[in-house]
């Protein structure tokens, strides 16, 4: 594939550099929501966008058991879908076929490199051991694989797991030529499973000045009658995202007197739950339980809304709660989401210290209580707040610079 910007190609050679052959494998199980509504895809095909810009022959590989179920591939960065294969255990696959990683490596050479989404056990060791057996690098981006096996403290939450990765998945990051941690939360876990890598921290983003510039924020009324609108859109993964804390939270708030009212939108089969918790607690038509939304349905949804909630049990920079700061709403994040240190200290919202109901509840009557002039002067610091972490084109340019081309 040639590189989208001809000028970007001949400004990387006149560096000095060789165009590199990037291939970025995400490895996933089939699920309902569509590629280009995942965050994870939407990370890794921004990143491929920059490479190509800059000269980079950079594609994705999309490894699943069932990859012909995976739907809702964006025009411009298809990928090119492969099945595991290997042998199987209650229909997952436990390890990755030798023809698949033959069809991954095809044209292969000294200027290729795989880059490696997440970490799937055991699929990651058996990838990357694969990788190495042939002489191919790779690096390693985790986007938050291991951050339900260790809590903020650095304490073991899941004993098997932790285990695993110390035998298994220590050695496949130690041999990677970078493993690209996005929180400092995530960089100290790679380090204690696997000392001796090369980590590289590096930050999410939700914009790109090559591709359309730096987005407005959206224009919003701030809250009427100190009634703010508390907004979450995810996927509805109860324990991952805290879609439980979230609710319970949110009827603490209500039963000592909050104004507010809450709006979930998401996918999966989680929300018939969500919606008898919601019951149980009587919270009526104080909360909004709806389905996916997607493009200008979502954008016309969060233009309504006066602050963005997730309360995560484990994240690493999610996307989502990006996209909305950066349109101009401010932020109520667990610190599992490794969130809390930007918002903090651009003033962008509020952060939730403790993982409890209560702890939400605070944080959402903390929010209510912002006079309008403070409300206001969130929403552009939020704003702010993503545009100095940077645009893509930085974040891809300082990973190839910090850990591409290195050998493994």
């Amino acid at each position: 594939m040639s590189p989208a910007d001809g000028s970007a190609g001949l400004a990387f050679k006149d560096a000095g550099l060789r165009p590199l052959d990037l291939r970025h494998v995400v490895i996933q199980p089939a699920i309902a929501h569509p590629s280009s509504a995942n965050g994870l895809h939407n990370v890794v095909r921004s990143l491929i966008a920059e490479q190509r810009a800059m000269g980079d022959d950079a594609r994705l590989f999309l490894f699943s058991d069932d990859p012909d179920a995976l739907t809702g591939f964006p025009a411009d960065c298809p990928a090119q879908r492969f099945p595991l294969g290997g042998p199987r255990l209650s229909g997952r696959s436990l390890t990755i076929a030798g023809a698949t990683l033959d069809r991954l490596l095809d044209g292969a050479g000294p200027d290729t490199v795989v880059h490696i989404h997440g970490a799937v056990k055991p699929l990651f060791a058996a990838l990357a051991h694969g990788l190495h057996r042939r002489g191919v690098a790779y690096g390693v981006t985790l986007h938050g694989q291991y951050s339900h096996v260790y809590d903020g403290a650095g304490r073991v939450r899941r004993r098997l797991p932790a285990a695993w990765m110390r035998v298994f998945d220590g050695p496949a990051l130690a041999r990677a030529c970078f493993v690209h941690a996005i929180t400092e939360e995530e960089a100290a876990i790679v380090r204690r499973v696997a000392p001796g890598a090369a980590v590289r921290l590096l930050p999410n983003t939700a914009w790109s000045a090559r591709r359309g510039g730096l987005p407005a924020a959206v224009p919003r009324a701030a809250p009427d009658g100190g009634r703010p609108t508390f907004g979450y859109c995810a996927r509805y993964e109860i324990d991952h995202k805290g879609v439980d804390l979230l609710i319970d939270g949110f009827a603490a708030y209500r039963r000592a007197g909050g104004r507010g009212v809450l709006e979930l939108a998401g996918s999966g089969p989680a929300r018939a739950e969500l919606e008898r918790r919601a019951q149980a607690h009587g919270l009526g038509p104080h909360l909004r339980i709806h389905g996916p939304v997607f493009g200008a349905e979502k954008a016309a949804m969060m233009a309504g809304w006066h602050y963005f909630a997730l309360t995560s049990r484990y994240d690493v920079m999610p996307t989502g709660c990006l996209e909305a700061a950066l349109s101009g709403l401010p932020l109520i994040v667990t610190r599992e989401t490794g969130l809390v240190p930007y918002v903090e200290g651009h003033r962008a919202g509020f952060g939730i210290p403790d993982l409890t109901a209560e702890a939400v509840a605070d944080a959402l009557a903390c929010a209510e209580r912002a006079g309008p002039g403070t409300w206001r002067d969130m929403a552009a610091n939020a704003h702010r707040m993503v545009v100095a972490i940077g645009d893509w084109g930085r974040i891809a340019a300082r990973l190839r610079a910090a850990g591409y081309g290195r050998p493994s």
